[in-house]
């Protein structure tokens, strides 16, 4: 699944008192977690925007703050040392939740972040 959303949110710095915010989100759900499938699509995404991996533009840091994800199995993506979004293996916890029965892989980005370095 792969999606592209927008929320408004209030912002109190702009004249309307409010400003959308960008997302891409993608889910992979299979019998594995396939986590290299999810960060196989973030490459990807990065490398159309101009973002280099191998020149460190853009990284994974361990977030074990984010409980949406399985301990040691959620990362924090930077891009210029800034956040732009996350990316990890689903918690059993959200799964049962959802009544998912498989293990799920997902990647959600700040979609104006992830641009600006495109347009840089």
């Amino acid at each position: 699944m792969f999606e592209v959303s927008d929320t408004v949110v209030k912002d109190a710095e702009t004249d309307t008192g409010a400003k959308n915010i960008r997302k891409i989100a993608a889910l992979v759900i299979d019998t594995a977690s396939n986590f290299e499938v999810i960060h196989g699509l973030l490459d990807l995404l990065m490398t159309k925007v101009g973002a280099d991996f191998a020149k460190r533009d853009y990284k994974l840091v361990e977030d074990n703050e984010d409980v949406r994800f399985f301990p040691t199995r959620g990362f924090s993506v930077l891009l210029n040392g800034i956040k732009i979004g996350s990316i990890g293996v689903i918690h059993p916890e959200v799964l049962g939740h959802f009544e998912l029965k498989y293990p799920v892989s997902a990647v959600e980005l700040d979609f104006d972040a992830m641009f600006t370095h495109f347009k840089a």
